[in-house]
């Protein structure tokens, strides 16, 4: 945990998102819970590629972070197994879904 750039150790879920946003000149550091408190709500009928999708996975509130990517999939990291693409549906039957939620 706790990995923020593409070095040694690799990214974890929140440093992932955090290096990805910096690249565009957006500031989005902090944990999992500090970055949904700092997007809003989408509906899921009105998610775009680039929308953040939370799930609370090791302790309750959130803990995992992920970029939407489109078709049902999202793009994440956790260090250890590296950065990988997802399927939301999946992930939605092995931890609690948070909700998919937008930069203000």
């Amino acid at each position: 945990m706790g990995g923020r750039t593409p070095a040694v150790g690799g990214f974890d879920c929140s440093g992932l998102l955090e290096y990805a946003f910096a690249q565009i000149g957006v500031d989005l550091y902090g944990t999992a819970q500090s970055q949904y408190n700092k997007t809003i709500l989408v509906p899921e009928d009105q998610i775009k590629p680039g929308d953040l999708v939370f799930f609370s996975t090791y302790k309750p509130g959130p803990s995992h972070v992920g970029m939407y990517v489109g078709d049902g999939k999202f793009i994440n990291s956790n260090g250890s197994n590296g950065t990988s693409y997802s399927s939301v549906e999946e992930w939605k039957n092995l931890y609690p879904f948070l909700g998919f939620r937008r930069l203000q």
